[in-house]
């Protein structure tokens, strides 16, 4: 039976010392299981009603979603108790990326920013980018494409320098086939590792994969996966 890795363990055999391992590791844990508690909220029935009266069409569309997901985010981050770990996150989405000199209606914003700051005197950032899945071609072109994870690969400057970023699915449709999809697809992208489960500080696991970033004089970034159903 082969051994699940760790997220801790994962990041420590890309060189980071055990305690930037054990900062990373709980803030990402926290911050996945945020997004996931805010997934399960948003769909609720009376949410779902209440979100889906504020969309301009039935369908919602992407910046929809990712608006009525991170304002429940925050609403769970600002009613979480004193000494829970959330209290330290910061939310925001449709976050502009630093450096980028765009302006106006060109300025690009990544979905999702959660911020932290830890007692070691330093901030980091989980930047997250998100992509609707429809039809199977929107896995490659756009999850995979340059406007999804593109933007920590490719894009100059990136959306994130650190050494973990996000993306998330929302699936459409057919919610259980995408995973396989992003399976048979990351290769494309010319990920060092394909698609690798890690267990989690929680107890739950996530999808990771590993990119070279060497156009952007980038360290080797880890990508997580989240593929959220909204049929």
């Amino acid at each position: 039976m082969t051994r699940k890795i760790s997220l801790h363990e994962w990041l420590t055999n890309r060189g980071l010392t055990l305690q930037q391992a054990d900062h990373w590791s709980d803030f990402i844990t926290d911050s996945i299981e945020l997004i996931d508690d805010g997934h399960a909220l948003l769909r609720a029935p009376n949410e779902w009603t209440s979100f889906l009266s504020g969309c301009h069409k039935e369908n919602p569309t992407e910046p929809e979603i990712t608006s009525g997901l991170g304002d429940r985010m925050k609403r769970l981050q600002r009613e979480a108790p004193m000494d829970s770990n959330r209290d330290k996150l910061h939310v925001g989405y449709e976050v502009p990326p630093i450096g980028d000199e765009s302006h106006g209606i060109r300025k690009p914003k990544a979905d999702f920013e959660i911020q932290k700051k830890f007692e070691a005197g330093y901030a980091a950032s989980f930047v997250i980018e998100a992509k609707p899945l429809r039809i199977p071609s929107d896995m490659s072109g756009r999850y995979l494409g340059n406007e999804g994870i593109g933007c920590f690969l490719e894009r100059n400057p990136p959306y994130s320098r650190h050494v973990v970023v996000g993306m998330l699915g929302y699936a459409m449709k057919d919610h259980s086939k995408w995973a396989s999809l992003l399976t048979s697809h990351i290769a494309s992208t010319g990920t060092t590792s394909g698609i690798t489960v890690l267990s989690l500080d929680n107890g739950k696991t996530c999808q990771v994969s590993e990119h070279e970033r060497k156009n952007l004089d980038l360290p080797l970034v880890t990508v997580t996966h989240t593929i959220l159903n909204y049929t």
